[in-house]
């Protein structure tokens, strides 16, 4: 049986805690702090009801306690209740053999509490058996990976589904590329837009401009299909978009964005012939663009893209003052726009 990935265990994890399905043990460790941080959040909201916290919730920093004082916690009874609970915050602080102690206790856990331990930014090393015995324990491990930058609108469209909302795969790309690697920003702003949106209902570009403050005329996700349709007025007028708002359209972020579009369109003179899926993987991106990928490669064919390649990395130079010429971001996307699109 093939592994599911962070998203799909984060979702079942999700699932079996808001069955009242608690385990022991919940392991939860890895770079991306967003999912660790909503399991636990999720684990400590419903594993007791309101009045029997007081006497049995203890939430411990990992710089405040040692693994001992870790064990006697745990080792305690409920108070009036089913059962208590016990968090662990930034337990990556600890060195690794101060969390193998707790190794012992994980192998066999009171079955009246329930331990979560949140080791974030960064993996356990697997190595250890550390995990190996919270899996036979009876607990959790979950490893919080990365999301991909073109795993993010795929997301992104998940998290409204569960909130019974529809996110298009154009709204989805546009949030993406607004709003960068930062998931709990993202996901955020994806559950403002379905307080919005009615249960059911689609999220609209518009809602995404008034809520998120995302141009549904001015952005890069226009940009890139304004040079791949040769465009040429439509991609000016969003230069100038940019340049009148250079804070929050920064050339540098823009240049990485049109780089790896024209990457793209590359990667798709070198696979013809293959399956829209099999492009679509190669892409990374949702099959749902592959066709417009195709049509706008059709636009720029591989001398031009090499050429493209050397106006990015000469306007990248510039941007950053290696060129003396003085031309600030908006002349420079401009002069670049006229090139590329000559």
């Amino acid at each position: 049986m093939a592994a599911l990935s962070t998203t799909e265990e984060y979702k079942k994890i999700m699932l079996d805690v808001r069955a009242g399905k608690f385990k022991p043990v919940y392991v939860l460790h890895g770079e991306e702090a967003f999912f660790i941080d909503r399991i636990a959040e999720e684990v400590e909201r419903l594993a007791l009801q309101e009045h029997e916290r007081d006497f049995n919730q203890s939430i411990l920093y990992a710089r405040d306690v040692d693994p001992d004082q870790v064990k006697d916690t745990c080792l305690r009874y409920p108070m009036m209740a089913e059962r208590q609970l016990v968090v662990v915050r930034e337990l990556q602080t600890w060195r690794i053999d101060q969390v193998e102690k707790l190794e012992a206790y994980l192998a066999k856990p009171t079955p009246t509490t329930v331990l979560v331990l949140c080791y974030k930014h960064k993996k356990i090393d697997g190595r250890k058996g550390i995990l190996k015995t919270a899996l036979k324990g009876g607990g959790v491990v979950f490893t919080s990976d990365k999301v991909r930058d073109d795993k993010l609108p795929d997301v992104l469209m998940g998290f409204a589904k569960n909130h019974k909302r529809k996110l298009g795969a154009t709204e989805a790309q546009l949030l993406a590329n607004h709003l960068g690697s930062d998931l709990a920003k993202a996901v955020k702003e994806v559950e403002k837009l379905c307080l919005v949106t009615e249960e059911g209902g689609a999220i609209s570009t518009e809602a995404i401009q008034r809520f998120v403050g995302i141009s549904k005329e001015y952005n890069v996700f226009e940009l890139q299909n304004a040079i791949g349709m040769r465009n040429t007025a439509k991609a000016m007028r969003i230069a100038q978009h940019f340049a009148a708002d250079p804070k929050d359209n920064p050339l540098v972020v823009t240049l990485g964005f049109l780089n790896g579009y024209f990457s793209k369109l590359a990667m798709v003179h070198a696979a013809q012939g293959g399956s829209q899926q099999e492009l679509a993987a190669a892409l990374k991106v949702n099959p749902f663009f592959v066709k417009d990928y195709v049509a706008q490669a059709r636009n720029y064919p591989p001398p031009k893209l090499a050429e493209i390649q050397r106006h990015l990395r000469q306007c990248d130079l510039r941007s950053k003052g290696l060129g003396g010429d003085g031309a600030d971001q908006g002349e420079l996307l401009r002069e670049l726009l006229a090139k590329v699109m000559s």
